[in-house]
């Protein structure tokens, strides 16, 4: 049973919609406000097409009803729930399958086989784009520490190339080779910015308070990927919210089911916010222009020809 908004979000898309209209399915991962938000952003932005939404445990039996002409997913665990239908329902084998609101190492772990087929927006903004942030967030910040995990490291040439071509030198330490603090001692030491990157077995919900906490009492200022490290002491992040990737996934719905070309490769998030800690910011003897300007002249230098 689904309850509150999303419950508002999973019915009544589609209601007035006509026979002819293709008929898109989308599976939730929870039922919590993000996805609710996710769920009507994609709604909003597929008018004549009607979208049939389901948790995770609610799926039709297979054979109740005709194969979707599009399979849309939110979270991780809704993409693997979508994959696991399709290995065992030749009706949905080759229904293409776009995921959305997850994270780019949930998605790169997932086995994908030939069959169905499958593309993604990842929540994780580019991590070029993070370093241009900080080039006009902080231009003086020109030593930028950053850790690596077992997933980030996959990252780690893209980002020292773009390190080098923006004037930056990366402080790094790689986990599990040095434990997190003393990994995190040693590069706070000779840096003057913090990055933090996805990766579960670096940063936690159980330690990244604890990670704010000395960069702050090394007077180092932090650069997230989620709006909760803002709120929790990051100086700034860049990120994408709930409604953005919905509106992203839609944007690939719209392509496959208008242009009936094959599926876009996997990518990363073009919507994305910024976020600033004022008072954070304040307390470490920073300046930083607001988020609307951050955003505006990020945006401005991303479309220079």
């Amino acid at each position: 049973m689904l309850h509150g908004g999303l419950a508002a979000a999973l019915l009544g898309a589609g209601a007035l919609a006509s026979a002819a209209d293709p008929v898109v399915w989308l599976i939730a991962a929870d039922q919590s406000a993000a996805y609710a938000e996710a769920l009507a952003a994609v709604r909003e932005a597929l008018p004549g097409v009607v979208l049939r939404s389901f948790a995770t445990t609610a799926l039709p039996a297979p054979g109740r009803e005709p194969a979707p002409a599009l399979v849309l997913t939110l979270g991780s665990s809704a993409l693997r729930v979508a994959l696991e239908r399709a290995t065992n329902d030749s009706a949905l084998a080759q229904v293409p399958v776009a995921a959305g609101l997850l994270p780019r190492a949930s998605f790169e772990v997932l086995p994908l086989r030939a069959s169905p087929p499958v593309t993604a927006v990842w929540l994780d903004p580019a991590v070029e784009r993070h370093l241009d942030l900080l080039r006009l967030a902080l231009p003086d910040r020109r030593r930028l520490a950053v850790l690596w995990g077992p997933t980030s490291r996959a990252w780690r040439a893209t980002l020292q190339r773009a390190a080098t071509e923006r004037g930056l030198q990366l402080i790094e330490a790689e986990l599990p080779a040095v434990e997190l603090f003393p990994a995190l001692s040693q590069v706070l030491g000779d840096a003057d910015a913090l990055l933090l990157l996805p990766d579960s077995a670096v940063y936690q919900p159980g330690n990244l308070n604890n990670v704010l906490i000395a960069a702050y009492r090394q007077r180092v200022p932090v650069l997230g990927y989620a709006a909760t490290h803002v709120r929790a002491g990051a100086t700034l992040a860049l990120h994408t919210e709930p409604a953005q990737a919905g509106r992203q996934l839609a944007a690939v719905a719209r392509r496959l089911l208008n242009e009936r070309r094959g599926l876009p490769p996997p990518a990363a998030s073009t919507l994305w916010t910024v976020d600033v800690n004022e008072q954070v910011a304040r307390s470490l003897g920073l300046s930083l222009p607001d988020p609307a300007a951050l955003t505006q002249a990020l945006r401005r230098q991303e479309t220079r020809p």
